[in-house]
């Protein structure tokens, strides 16, 4: 069996905050190869972004992991240090961050800053690097790139802004890119255009992608395998397919009922209610059975582990039967739940 690209164990980050130490991440594990393409999803402040900064080392200075185990290409991070950390994690991963206007240098020029890797760190001459420039420019197509490389970002659409940003995540020929949420501030057409552009560059570059959004739809379209996040851990992964047309989480059942139907329209669309778990408190039973239709007494009492089901791994409790508790008035899943084959 090949070693992953990716692989990482039992994570745990704390972050120091004004209400006490929050436990972010609780335990997160996963193995991701080059070629694939993994969503995760969630709600705001479920630990998807900060497993991804946790990874690459850019946690802010109040937060920190405190145990697991971070593989890259079969090398433990762990055991680096700072310098060799960073080489090898700028060679295997590339990022794309969701505000591209925030993430890149205002002062520099954009083709400056698409060749800094591979001048720096790849160490290539600056002529060479100024064509790999271009030709990154031309691939995730940005029109005229030789004469917009001199350009600033400011001077820049919000859809060209965010290709820059891809381009600069493949600057360094990674075999994997996180992308953090980069469609959410742009508008619908720009937005399948930028969906379009990566799915392209995972079949002709061969690069995986690990897509953080809360956007089911965007997941449909393009990924193959899903972690759903809830309270800093993953309650339901598998592949996308099946997680869509046979949820094993009540909370997973719940995020694509809420998902919007235009094929079968409804008066109203379904919430969850309640508020997401407190996590500078002590986690007593399954974080989700506040809010959820299907909890029993066992659920306070204990957090269920991530286990097998017959399509894919689920913690919960009433992983094989929760949908014999859905209420009488939950409208049925409809179409939203069907996902691409």
């Amino acid at each position: 069996m090949s070693t992953p690209l990716l692989s990482v164990r039992d994570l745990h980050v704390e972050i120091d905050t004004s209400r006490g130490l929050l436990k972010a991440i609780r335990g997160v594990s996963l193995d991701i190869n080059a070629g694939d393409s993994l969503g995760i999803v969630g709600e705001s402040g479920s630990g998807k972004s900060i497993t991804l900064k946790a990874i690459l080392g850019l946690l802010p200075k109040n937060a920190r992991v405190t145990s697991g185990e971070i593989h890259v290409d079969g090398v433990d991070l762990a055991t680096l240090s700072e310098k060799a950390r960073r080489a090898l994690l700028s060679e295997k991963i590339g990022i794309v961050f969701q505000d591209a206007i925030a993430a890149l240098n205002p002062v520099m020029r954009i083709g400056v800053q698409i060749a800094e890797v591979p001048h720096r760190r790849l160490g290539w001459s600056k002529e060479k690097s100024h064509a790999r420039a271009i030709e990154l420019m031309e691939l995730v197509g940005i029109p005229e790139a030789e004469k917009r490389f001199s350009l600033y970002p400011h001077q820049l659409s919000g859809g060209l802004r965010q290709r820059v940003a891809i381009a600069i995540a493949l600057s360094g020929n990674p075999q994997l890119i996180f992308c953090d949420e980069p469609t959410t501030a742009l508008d619908v057409t720009i937005q399948a255009q930028v969906l379009r552009l990566l799915m392209e560059l995972r079949v002709k570059e061969r690069t995986g992608l690990v897509f953080v959004t809360h956007d089911l739809a965007v997941v449909n379209e393009i990924c193959d395998e899903i972690n759903v996040m809830y309270a800093g851990r993953f309650v339901e992964s598998g592949s996308v397919a099946n997680t869509f047309q046979r949820p094993s989480h009540p909370y997973t059942y719940s995020l694509l009922k809420s998902a919007p139907d235009v094929d079968h329209q409804s008066e109203r669309l379904f919430s969850i209610s309640g508020e997401t778990a407190d996590l500078t408190k002590p986690v007593t039973g399954c974080p989700f059975a506040p809010r959820c239709f299907a909890a029993t007494q066992l659920c306070s009492e204990s957090e269920p582990a991530l286990l097998a089901q017959a399509s894919s791994f689920s913690a919960c409790h009433h992983a094989s039967n929760f949908t014999e508790k859905i209420p009488t008035d939950h409208f049925s899943l409809g179409t939203q739940g069907k996902a691409h084959s």
